[in-house]
């Protein structure tokens, strides 16, 4: 039977590749197989966190650590049904927070030249997890968008946000970095916020081992102020 769901996470991955996750009753739900397309989240509508929808899921078995949340889906049980305001989704994220990276995933492996944090692949408990931050900056950085942030008990800087709607928003303005930067600092910059928080598949770059790499997927601001979920909505 279609289980319901809220979805915490639409993130950006290589193109067309979009990765989904969401919360029910149960653990972590990741859509990773069949993978998402971008072409699918645009044919339902767009997605982003907050949506609740109800689909066919089981986990993958065995799971490749540290991605627990990796299981099979059935899109053509997929179906939208409402959303929730994003105070509402803050609470619901906020319940099951961490209030430090290493809390949620252990002490990084390494970080690299540019100071982001890698983890070991092969180990852990989780690869996705709802963080707290004290504060959160995130800034262009050439083609990508990177975030600073302090939790309970660390700083954290360049970590790449992968948010696909932001990405979206991004992309569709290339000459507008003035204004995009504007956009960042209006909406995903300030004190506490709590953020979702993941760690990608192992990858090798800029001659370190091979690991995953920690990236930021959505930034919440404690409360609340941004915009984009619904003037992206409208667009796709």
């Amino acid at each position: 039977m279609p289980l319901e769901a809220v979805i915490t996470d639409v993130t950006r991955m290589r193109i067309p590749n979009v990765c989904i996750a969401a919360t029910g009753q149960g653990p972590t739900m990741r859509l990773n197989n069949p993978q998402p397309k971008e072409e699918w989240v645009r044919s339902v509508g767009g997605l982003a966190p907050g949506d609740i929808v109800s689909l066919e899921w089981k986990p993958s078995r065995p799971p490749t650590l540290p991605h627990m949340e990796d299981g099979e889906w059935d899109p053509a049980t997929f179906a939208k049904h409402r959303r929730l305001t994003e105070a509402e989704l803050v609470d619901l994220l906020s319940a099951n927070a961490f209030t430090s990276v290493q809390r949620a995933f252990g002490a990084p492996w390494f970080r690299g030249s540019g100071g982001n944090a890698a983890f070991q692949p092969e180990t852990g408990t989780r690869s996705l997890a709802s963080v707290f931050a004290r504060s959160v900056r995130a800034y262009p950085d050439d083609e990508g968008i990177r975030v600073d942030f302090v939790d309970d008990q660390d700083s954290w800087r360049r970590v790449p946000l992968e948010d696909w709607i932001v990405r979206q928003h991004q992309k569709e303005c290339p000459g507008c970095s003035s204004r995009f930067s504007q956009f960042l600092a209006n909406e995903l910059q300030g004190g506490k916020a709590v953020l979702r928080v993941g760690l990608a598949r192992q990858f090798e770059i800029g001659g370190h081992p091979s690991a995953c790499w920690m990236q930021v997927n959505h930034v919440f601001l404690i409360p609340p102020k941004r915009k984009h979920f619904l003037e992206s909505r409208s667009s796709t």
